[in-house]
């Protein structure tokens, strides 16, 4: 057994508190110490447990008494506190570079169209065409589509599903599904999916005979650049020949990005055609471009 371990309390106490220098009372300490260990009863193992625990304790007196003794003996040099203002600007810094980041990526039309969509979306029309309104998944990327029957037929633009292996469709609150693809019109850029046991949604309503008389007021939702489910309003410009195409294109005077493809342009509560690209003008810069309602309509009965 340790000699140190059956110190008396007393002794082992009082060589804690004062200066240990005397090595004539430390040695006859430890031979008292060692006389009673030999003399004295034998120790349970409790009291052994006790005694370990007690010399721990003292341990880390001793350890603390030293430590307080050295820095008082051996003061150490003050660090020198950094400005406040220091403090201040690097968290204002901190601050500012996600919002300078944002600002690289998203110009601030792109920024105007979310205060569009948020007044738009207490309409209670867009409020229910919105749930129709889906998220077309694929591993290059997203787009938009919409529902069109009670079935799970779904319109979107072909070149958002082209050459693609899987396509998800994914609802505002009714989650994902997977879908087929079951029509395409490469030239008009048109694809009808299909998927299974789809949730109850409103079918939209594709207008048949539509008029696009410029300046005429419209509304669209799509899920542009990184956003979901955007409500945004333009202006019809008009029809013009594109080349390629069965009939002509209407352009809109909208703030329409990447994302919007497969939009559903609403005129009158009916769908008058689906957003597929942007274009540039010269009297009025970017506008969206959509393909008109009758061509989808066409692309449907293929599939009946």
């Amino acid at each position: 057994m340790n000699q140190d371990e059956q110190k008396d309390p007393g002794e082992a106490s009082r060589k804690n508190h004062f200066p240990a220098d005397d090595d004539d009372n430390v040695s006859n300490a430890n031979e008292d110490n060692k006389i009673t260990e030999l003399e004295g009863p034998e120790l349970t193992q409790e009291e052994i447990e006790e005694e370990k625990f007690r010399q721990l304790v003292l341990e880390a007196q001793r350890e603390a008494l030293a430590k307080e003794a050295d820095l008082r003996n051996n003061p150490q040099p003050r660090k020198r506190r950094v400005p406040r203002w220091i403090v201040w600007l690097m968290a204002l810094v901190l601050l500012f570079q996600p919002v300078v980041f944002i600002f690289d990526i998203y110009s601030l039309p792109a920024i105007d169209f979310l205060k569009t969509s948020a007044k738009l979306s207490k309409r209670e029309d867009i409020t229910k065409w919105k749930q129709s309104v889906v998220v077309v998944l694929t591993e290059d990327g997203k787009g938009t589509g919409f529902s069109v029957s009670p079935d799970g037929l779904i319109v979107t633009n072909n070149h958002v599903v082209e050459n693609t292996k899987q396509i998800t469709v994914s609802f505002e609150e009714q989650g994902r599904f997977s879908a087929s693809l079951v029509a395409q019109d490469s030239v008009n850029d048109l694809a009808i999916l299909q998927i299974k046991n789809p949730p109850d949604v409103p079918a939209l309503k594709l207008a048949e005979s539509p008029t696009y008389t410029p300046d005429t007021k419209v509304r669209f939702i799509g899920n542009p650049l990184n956003f979901f489910g955007i409500a945004n309003e333009g202006k019809l410009i008009g029809e013009s020949e594109w080349a390629g195409r069965n009939g002509p294109i209407i352009l809109l005077d909208a703030p329409v990005y990447r994302g919007n493809s497969g939009s559903p342009v609403f005129q009158n509560n009916e769908v008058i055609g689906v957003v597929f690209a942007i274009t540039e003008l010269d009297s009025y810069g970017k506008v969206g471009m959509f393909i008109r309602s009758n061509e989808v309509l066409e692309l449907l009965k293929d599939i009946e």
